[in-house]
């Protein structure tokens, strides 16, 4: 899938059920996919169905190389769609690290360039960031989430959790994530 995945715009898969997590025999290939293809992969929920092109898509920003590869990835459908919503999920210490004086701003304006209906929050929290994400997701009724996909290493991933995990098991929505 990997090989084949390289020849594609976009990779699309299905979500994992959450059965088949908890077994040793658990198929990895979404992580594999993404890791090892150079290219987006699209992950559909195991159930539901999904508006295409999406009409209200949250995007996850956190100033990374791999979420900056998604979004540029995701323009055709953001360009399409009628709210975009960045938002920054961090706690107060992280945003002078990563960011600009105005978190998610300089994002923003890259989007609205490119013709984007772009709208730029910066939310503060003290919850993992795929939590928030997948709460927000919910508030504001999206129909796809965008962000990067392992942006720590695999090990630091596989200990303390992360947000490519969090979304890859539980997103009731469709994700869009480069690496």
């Amino acid at each position: 899938m990997t090989l084949v995945a390289r020849y594609c715009d976009l990779t699309v898969v299905t979500q994992t059920a959450p059965e088949e997590w908890l077994t040793l025999a658990s198929p990895q290939m979404p992580q594999d996919v993404l890791l090892r293809s150079g290219r987006p992969l699209l992950v559909l929920p195991y159930v539901g169905e999904f508006p295409m092109p999406p009409e209200r898509v949250l995007v996850g920003w956190n100033a990374s190389r791999e979420a900056a590869r998604a979004l540029q990835d995701a323009l055709p459908l953001l360009k399409h769609a009628r709210v975009v919503e960045v938002v920054v999920f961090e706690t107060p210490e992280d945003v002078g690290r990563l960011h600009g004086a105005v978190p998610g701003a300089d994002i923003g304006l890259w989007l609205a360039r490119h013709g984007v209906n772009v709208e730029v929050r910066y939310v503060p929290t003290k919850v993992g960031a795929g939590e928030a994400l997948l709460s927000h997701a919910a508030d504001m009724g999206a129909d796809l989430i965008v962000t990067g996909g392992y942006g720590h290493s695999r090990i630091r991933e596989a200990v303390l959790g992360g947000v490519t995990r969090t979304l890859l098991r539980s997103a009731p929505v469709p994700v869009l994530m480069s690496h």
